[in-house]
Parts: C-alpha cells; sequence; structure tokens
C-alpha cells in the first residue's frame, strides 16, 4: 500500500507583520471606549419639604399619608381559620396548659384550645423540615419538658373553667401597679373574648403562604 506523502511543518513567525490578504481588527483604544460609553449623571437625594413650606392642601396629604401609615401599622392581618369538617377521622385535639407557646403566628395561652385534620394545611404548619409535627409531643410529658422546659399542651379539651367561670372564683386580690389600674375584665370584655373563643372554635390559624 503506497504511503501518502508528509506535509513538512509550516512555522509560524508570530513576531512579523501578518500578510496583507488577512484582515486583523483595528485595537480599540481605552479613550475610545470611555467616550462611548453612556454617561452617568448623578440624582440628587430627594429631601422632604420642611411643614414650614407646606401650603394647606400639602399638608393635609401629608397628614394623611401619616395617618394610613401607623393604621396599617397597628392592624394585623386576620388569620385565616381551618376548622375541622364534622367526620373528620384521626382529628387532633389539644389544650393548653400554660401560657405564651407561640406556634402558627399566634401567642397561645392556658385554657385555649386547637384541633387539627391530619394532613391538612395547619397541620402541615406544625411540622418541621423533616416532617415531624410538635403535635408528637402532647402525650409525652417528658419530651416537652425537655424540648420547651415545661409542659405546654396536652391531649383533649381544656378540662378547666370558661372566662366567665374563672371571673367569679376567688383568687388572692393582686395589687394595682398605678393608682386606678383595673385589674378585673368587665362584661364587655369577658363577652368580647368568649365570643373570639366561640368564633375560632378551636379552628387553627394558617400561616399566610408568601
Amino acid at each position: 500500500m503506497p504511503r501518502r506523502p508528509t506535509r513538512a511543518p509550516e512555522i509560524v513567525d508570530v513576531f512579523s507583520p501578518p500578510p496583507a490578504d488577512q484582515c486583523v481588527p483595528d485595537a480599540v483604544s481605552v479613550p475610545a471606549l470611555a467616550a462611548a460609553a453612556p454617561e452617568m449623571v448623578a440624582v440628587p437625594p430627594v429631601r422632604p419639604v420642611p411643614e414650614s413650606q407646606l401650603n394647606p392642601e400639602q399638608r393635609r396629604i401629608r397628614d394623611l399619608e401619616n395617618q394610613l401609615a401607623l393604621e396599617r401599622g397597628r392592624k394585623d392581618p386576620e388569620p385565616e381559620l381551618e376548622p375541622v369538617a364534622p367526620g373528620t377521622a384521626g382529628v387532633i385535639r389539644i389544650h393548653f396548659v400554660a401560657d405564651g407557646f407561640t406556634a402558627l403566628g399566634s401567642v397561645w395561652y392556658r385554657g385555649q384550645e386547637l384541633e387539627f385534620a391530619p394532613g391538612s394545611r395547619a397541620w402541615a404548619d406544625t411540622c418541621d423540615r423533616f416532617g415531624r409535627s410538635w403535635l408528637d409531643l402532647r402525650d409525652s410529658p417528658a419530651a416537652q419538658e425537655e424540648r420547651f422546659g415545661e409542659v405546654k399542651f396536652r391531649s383533649g379539651p381544656w378540662p378547666g373553667k370558661t372566662y366567665r367561670d374563672a371571673s367569679t372564683a376567688r383568687f388572692d386580690g393582686l395589687t394595682p401597679l398605678k393608682e386606678g389600674q383595673r385589674l378585673i375584665p368587665d362584661e364587655a370584655e369577658l363577652a368580647k373574648a368568649e365570643q373570639a373563643e366561640q368564633r375560632r372554635r378551636r379552628a387553627a390559624p394558617r400561616l399566610p403562604v408568601h
């Protein structure tokens, strides 16, 4: 079989100028690039107009904007409750036995009740990233003491007194911190608290989805 003729290696001189028939783009100088770049314009900061320089209409608008901002800061969004449908199997019902347990975007107090349908969105909000729910500790006082420092909740409905029963019970009197301070809730406050609990009816709030 005849051998193909071998081609001699080509030596390229990188220091010699390129041939005339080869097109080499011209180098662009740095000043030329700077001239082609868009000019940056500094925008002065907007400063609020002093109160003394506002006309009556501007002053009224500013007062309305300030009042609206204050109202938005004071109003907390109403939690979306998730009631359990009647006849749901495997309902988890708990009552709190200590004040100050924070969960589901709320602070819970002794005597309040919650119930969850397994697999519901409210129940999923009680789980960590490993799928473990703090509701699993409802029948384990030792596990709650280890995690929370005390027993916070137990299974079942609240066995104690209602708001109105507690208001008529005999307790040691509290000492007001300042003169004229009222420590015992009145009938309107008791009715409002009872209505809020009856309206919630153990329904657990769902965390907002962003």
